[in-house]
């Protein structure tokens, strides 16, 4: 940690500017259960020395929790709501011809860019204009490729877990990480700047790790909060897998969780520990976020993505390297969709039109938050009663989350942050708290409406109606 530490420190006295390179690193459903963001469970040594050596960002924000539609918007720079991509149907590029990805700006100003892993959501999803090379594939992992096929191979949801034998080398993350860290050595002697992105498709389910990863966890272990709730709305309490079935067990879903986020972060160490040799903090820049959160059983039994709460919606995101500062937390509200104009910005390359993020040089470099910064999310739920998905909006202030869904009820919450039952207990009938919800109504005015798009729907929602009518 220390010679690592010096490392970054030497990085960040020569700013960032032309020809900086970029290791881009987007983790599949990480929530903020890390050490760095305060969990003293997880063992995350990896991403906690990048937080230590450079900016962490508390409270970022994805802006659709669903990985395809999270991705499309971060890669574009654009909010779902332009893009049009709420489910995983509809590729970034037909939705987008015009558009200029993240990856692409990089390769168009010369730099050698190489995708490896679940950058963006699949390889049918992946941008021939954003690579000279990427790669991925099933691995050479039997075991997790049984669980692979066991998961989508037939209509289980239910979140399950898989012990390796082998030690995740010849996993898709294992192979992964080596040919990134293999680029990462080859670039280091070309001269020629890089865009090198490692998607980890850990820790998304099915949760598959090594042995010694679940040893971590053993039984006991204290699990994530789940207090009553009060006044929660139900059109609110729905994920990716509502209607399936629940863990075996709670705790062991969790453990399982926390092993294959410490697996990740190993092979994120086989990438620092190349930066490291090779000398190349002197002009890189390192980001990792995650795409979208993921619930743990909270809220009465949510687990995966898709809702617009805490859990589905917080991420990690953290920047280290030339030109950043060191072992700074910045606490305002920040979006995913602010990833895109920041790195343009410190690497010096002119940012396309159309962006709708707003760079974070800024708030690295400020030592006081910014007063009026929010972030936003919407997702769409299927509402039961008319039988329709309807979109739910919602802003997340220093002080509030504010939620607004289109359905015939209009159903509104508005949780605030100083309440330790903070999005359990739904405050917007309270008069006390009018001027936040008031506040938090002129926000999501400043938003378009969502543009026509196919939506994902939560496993099993509706299926109910569809099987009485086709019984008719």
């Amino acid at each position: 940690m220390k010679l690592f530490c010096i490392l970054v420190l030497l990085s960040a006295i020569a700013s960032a500017g032309a020809n900086t390179n970029v290791l881009f690193v987007v983790v599949d459903d990480l929530n903020t259960e890390l050490g760095c963001y305060g969990n003293r469970v997880v063992k995350s040594p990896n991403i906690d020395r990048l937080a230590a050596c450079g900016v962490r960002f508390d409270r970022a924000y994805c802006q659709y929790a669903l990985c395809a539609p999270s991705r499309a918007s971060f890669l574009s720079g654009r909010r779902p709501e332009t893009t049009g991509i709420y489910a995983a149907k509809l590729a970034p590029r037909k939705a987008m011809p015009e558009a200029t990805m993240l990856p692409q700006l990089f390769r168009e100003n010369g730099y050698f860019c190489l995708g490896a892993g679940k950058v963006y959501h699949s390889t049918s999803h992946s941008d021939p204009k954003s690579w000279d090379v990427y790669q991925d594939g099933d691995g050479d992992d039997a075991q997790e490729k049984a669980a692979l096929t066991a998961r989508y191979g037939g209509e289980d949801r239910v979140p399950r877990w898989y012990v390796l034998d082998g030690d995740g080398s010849k996993t898709r993350d294992g192979l992964n990480a080596r040919a990134v860290a293999n680029q990462l050595a080859e670039q280091a002697k070309s001269g020629k700047p890089f865009f090198l992105a490692m998607g980890f498709h850990k820790p998304h389910l099915p949760w598959t790790a090594p042995k010694r990863f679940f040893d971590l966890y053993p039984p006991g272990i204290p699990l994530p909060k789940s207090p009553p709730m009060n006044k929660v709305p139900d059109i609110a309490l729905q994920t990716e897998l509502s209607k399936s079935d629940q863990p075996e067990s709670r705790a062991g879903a969790v453990a399982a969780y926390f092993a294959c986020i410490s697996f990740t972060d190993d092979n994120l160490g086989l990438l620092l520990d190349t930066l490291d040799r090779h000398r190349l903090w002197d002009n890189t820049v390192v980001v990792l976020l995650g795409d979208n959160g993921f619930h743990l059983g909270d809220h009465g039994g949510l687990w995966a993505k898709h809702s617009n709460f805490e859990n589905a919606t917080r991420v990690p995101l953290i920047f280290t390297g030339a030109g950043i500062p060191r072992g700074k937390v910045v606490t305002q509200p920040v979006e995913l969709l602010d990833v895109y104009p920041t790195l343009a910005e410190l690497t010096g390359l002119k940012a396309p039109l159309g962006l709708e993020g707003k760079s974070l040089v800024p708030a690295l470099n400020s030592a006081a938050p910014a007063p009026d910064a929010h972030a936003f999310s919407m997702i769409y739920h299927y509402d039961v009663a008319t039988d329709t998905d309807v979109v739910g909006r919602s802003v997340r202030t220093a002080s509030y989350r504010y939620t607004e869904w289109a359905n015939a009820r209009h159903d509104r919450e508005l949780y605030l942050a100083e309440n330790e039952s903070f999005e359990y207990d739904n405050q917007i009938d309270d008069s006390a708290a009018q001027v936040k919800r008031t506040d938090g109504e002129k926000r999501l005015r400043e938003l378009k409406m969502p543009k026509p798009g196919p939506v994902t729907r939560g496993r099993g929602l509706g299926m109910e109606k569809k099987r009485a009518a086709s019984n008719r």
